[in-house]
C-alpha cells in the first residue's frame, strides 16, 4: 500500500490492489511515480512483475510503436490467460498486424463519419428520454437512470436489437466484465455468444442498415476479395468488444462528468452560459475522468525507455490517468477547465489502437452536456459518490444527485428545438 516517502514509498505501491482505486488516493500515487520514477518496475508477489509508465511522452511512445509493444498477449493486468488466448488475433483490441489491419477494417466499417452522423438524432432522443426521468426535483441515482443505459440503448438500437433485450444485454455485458465471480462472467459471455450467433445468421438472411448487418456485409466483401474469411466467432467477439467499449467509456465519462461539474460550480456556470464550450468540455471530461485507467502491452524486442532497458516478453503498463495529468503537457493539469485548449488527452489511446468508437462516444457525451446545460439549473450531490475499485476502467458506480430544472419556459423552448430538429431529419 502507498505510504512513507521516496524509494520506500515506491516499494509500498501496489497498483494491483483494487482498494487503491476506490477513492482518489491513486491519483497521488500515480503522480508520485510520474515525478520520481516514471519508468518503474512493479514487483508482484505471485508473478513476474511489470513496468509502469506514467509520463504522457512515454505512454504516447508505446501507443505509437505497436510493432515493438504487442497487444495480442493481453491488454490489461489481471486478464485470464485462457480467455486472452481464445480471442487473440480475433478481437480488435488483442490483435497485431497484419491481423489488426484486417479486423480494424471490418469493425471500422460501422463507425465511419457518415454512418455515425446518421445516429445523431437517435442519440439526442435517448439522452432526452433518460434525462426526463431525473428532473422531478427529488434526488435520483444518476448512474442507473442515465449514465449506464445511455450507451447501451444507443448501441443496441444501432444493432437493431429488440427493445425488450436492451437492458438484458447491458446487464450481461457488465457481468461479463465486472463480476468478481468467474462462473458469472463465463455464463454472461456464453449467453452473449449464443445470442449474437443467432442474430448474425438472421442478418445474413435479412440485412439492414444496422451495425451487425454492416459487419456481416463487410466480412462477406472481404472474403469475396480473396481475404481470409471471418468466422462467426470473429464477428461475435468483436460485437462483444464494441459493447464493452460502448458500455464502459461513455458510462463513466457521463457520470464522472456530472460529478466534476457539481464539484466545480464555476465551470458548470461557464458551460451553461456558452454553448461553444460543449466541445472542449467533452474533451476535458474525458481527460479529467480518464475512464481507461491503464492498458498493457508486451515487449517484442529489447528497447529502452528513459534509463531503463526492457527485454522481450516484459509486460508494460501505460497509465492513461497519469498521462492525462502530466504537467509537461497540460498546464494546471490538476485544474478542471471546460475551456481547455489544446487538450491532447489519451483517453481513447492513440496510434494504431486508437478507439474505433471514439466518434460515437464523443457524440453521446456532447448530447448529454447540451441537454444538461439547457434543462438543468443546478447540480447538487446529495450523498458521497461511490467509485468502481478498478485499475482498468474506473468511474462512478453510484451518484445520488438532485438536478434542479430550469424554468418551464426554457424547457419548452428546448423541446421545441428538438422537434424542429426531427422535422429537418424527416
Amino acid at each position: 500500500m502507498y505510504s512513507g516517502g521516496g524509494r520506500q514509498r515506491e516499494r509500498c505501491i501496489d497498483l494491483t490492489d483494487p482498494a487503491l482505486f476506490a477513492d482518489d488516493q491513486f491519483i497521488d500515487v500515480l503522480g508520485h511515480l510520474r515525478e520520481e520514477s516514471p519508468v518503474h518496475f512493479h514487483e508482484e508477489e505471485d508473478g513476474p512483475g511489470f513496468w509502469t509508465l506514467t509520463r504522457h511522452a512515454d505512454v504516447s511512445h508505446v501507443y505509437a510503436n505497436a510493432d515493438l509493444f504487442s497487444s495480442r498477449s493481453g491488454m490489461r493486468l489481471g486478464g485470464h490467460a485462457d480467455a486472452v488466448k481464445a480471442v487473440a488475433d480475433k478481437m480488435l483490441i488483442v490483435t497485431d498486424n497484419p491481423e489488426h489491419v484486417r479486423v480494424r477494417r471490418l469493425v471500422g466499417a460501422a463507425f465511419t463519419p457518415p454512418v455515425v452522423r446518421t445516429l445523431e438524432s437517435h442519440v439526442n432522443d435517448v439522452v432526452g428520454e433518460l434525462m426526463d426521468t431525473t428532473l422531478g426535483g427529488a434526488p435520483c441515482e444518476f448512474v442507473s437512470s442515465v449514465a449506464r443505459p445511455l450507451p447501451t440503448h444507443v448501441i443496441c438500437a444501432f444493432m437493431a436489437l429488440p427493445r425488450g433485450d436492451w437492458d438484458w444485454i447491458g446487464r450481461l455485458t457488465t457481468e461479463g466484465i465486472d463480476s468478481e465471480d468467474e462462473e458469472v462472467r463465463m455464463a454472461a459471455n456464453t449467453e452473449l455468444f449464443l445470442y449474437f450467433t443467432e442474430v448474425i445468421e438472421e442478418r445474413r438472411q435479412k440485412p439492414g442498415p444496422d451495425l451487425i448487418s454492416i459487419l456481416v456485409g463487410a466480412a462477406a466483401e472481404a472474403e469475396a476479395s480473396g481475404e481470409h474469411p471471418f468466422s462467426d466467432v470473429d464477428l461475435v467477439v468483436n460485437l462483444a468488444g464494441i459493447l464493452i467499449g460502448a458500455n464502459e467509456t461513455t458510462r463513466y465519462a457521463v457520470a464522472g462528468g456530472l460529478v466534476a461539474l457539481a464539484e466545480h460550480p464555476d465551470q458548470w456556470a461557464r458551460l451553461r452560459q456558452d454553448p461553444e464550450l460543449v466541445a472542449p468540455a467533452v474533451e476535458e471530461i474525458l481527460r479529467w475522468v480518464s475512464p481507461a485507467v491503464h492498458a498493457m502491452r508486451t515487449v517484442t524486442r529489447q528497447t529502452r525507455i528513459g534509463d531503463q532497458v526492457l527485454a522481450p516478453g516484459d509486460r508494460v503498463t501505460v497509465w492513461t490517468h497519469a498521462a492525462n495529468r502530466d504537467p509537461a503537457v497540460f498546464p494546471d493539469a490538476h485544474v478542471f477547465d471546460v475551456a481547455r485548449r489544446p487538450n491532447r488527452h489519451l483517453s481513447f489511446g492513440s496510434g494504431r489502437h486508437v478507439c474505433v468508437g471514439a466518434r460515437l462516444a464523443r457524440m453521446e457525451i456532447a448530447a448529454f452536456l447540451e441537454d444538461l446545460r439547457t434543462r438543468v439549473a443546478e447540480i447538487e450531490l446529495t450523498a458521497p459518490v461511490e467509485w468502481s475499485p478498478s485499475n482498468f476502467t474506473r468511474g462512478p458506480l453510484k451518484v445520488m444527485a438532485r438536478l434542479s430544472p430550469v424554468s418551464s419556459a426554457a424547457t419548452a423552448a428546448k423541446d421545441g428545438d428538438r422537434e424542429d430538429s426531427h422535422d429537418e431529419d424527416r
